[in-house]
């Protein structure tokens, strides 16, 4: 297989359109988190996903679920590591939505919150709540949100 490759498709498409994806807390994410096996995320989200590599040095495949407009990933024991959202997701924090927002705006929510985010070129990270933005250049818009759902302690390798 090639990055970027198909490996396989889920057999029905996703009827869960509408999915409560609200963060709490570091590690959870709607009804995902960090200790969930692949089988039972597919029980989760349902079965409208494609399976493919994200990279060519990608540990393990990626699910992507278009209705959901995200990107599960896992380590090589097929257990959650994180997800991707795009513009088109619902996911949310303190009841506003992440993604297709612009920067400035989710910015000054997580200020409001006591939150101070590090800015970098691509965006910015919450890393209180293991978040990376992607923000695009051109509009200042979220395009894009990782949420890392495991802390590894890098002493023992314990997943938190």
């Amino acid at each position: 297989m090639r990055c970027g490759e198909r490996v396989e498709t889920g057999l029905f498409a996703s009827k869960r359109l509408q999915m409560d994806l609200s963060i709490a807390e570091y590690g959870a994410v709607g009804p995902l988190n960090g200790k969930l096996p692949r089988a039972q995320v597919h029980d989760i989200l349902g079965a409208g996903f494609e399976v493919f590599w994200k990279t060519a040095d990608s540990l393990n495949t990626t699910d992507a679920y278009f209705q959901l407009d995200l990107h599960v990933y896992y380590d090589a024991r097929d257990m959650v590591k994180g997800v991707e959202f795009f513009e088109r997701s619902t996911v949310s924090w303190n009841g506003h939505k992440l993604v297709g927002e612009t920067s400035t705006d989710v910015l000054a929510l997580f200020r409001r919150h006591g939150i101070d985010p590090v800015i970098d070129e691509d965006g910015f990270e919450v890393g209180e709540l293991g978040m990376g933005f992607y923000v695009d250049d051109d509009d200042g818009l979220i395009t894009t949100l990782y949420i890392n759902l495991r802390r590894e302690n890098s002493f023992n390798r314990v997943v938190l």
